[in-house]
């Protein structure tokens, strides 16, 4: 799901994107306006940067926000234990702020 979003961002932020070629939409629900495109994008570096950091947290983070997972389906797909993924999901979100609030 998060390559999805990650791609339709990139193709928004193009500039050549067809030309006056009538645009077929699959699913209303995933449209993205271009200032989400944007922070789809800044939110994705942003994971990239704390994959470096930590990859178990990266990890949590990708699958509560874009798997819609709960703490124990986490722990149970990292083989953690549900503490853990929560420490891990404090860490991540306050850095996550940080990191986001300091590029704007």
């Amino acid at each position: 799901m998060r390559q999805i979003l990650v791609d339709h961002a990139r193709l928004q932020q193009r500039k050549k994107r067809g030309a006056g070629v009538s645009k077929v939409e699959l699913d209303e629900a995933a449209l993205i306006s271009p200032e989400q495109s944007t922070e789809i994008l800044d939110l994705n570096d942003a994971l990239e940067r704390l994959a470096s950091l930590d990859r178990r947290a990266a990890q949590g983070v990708e699958l509560r926000y874009f798997g819609g997972l709960n703490q124990d389906e986490i722990a149970e797909v990292l083989k953690v234990s549900a503490v853990t993924v929560r420490r891990d999901w404090v860490f991540a979100r306050a850095w996550l702020y940080a990191e986001l609030h300091s590029a704007a």
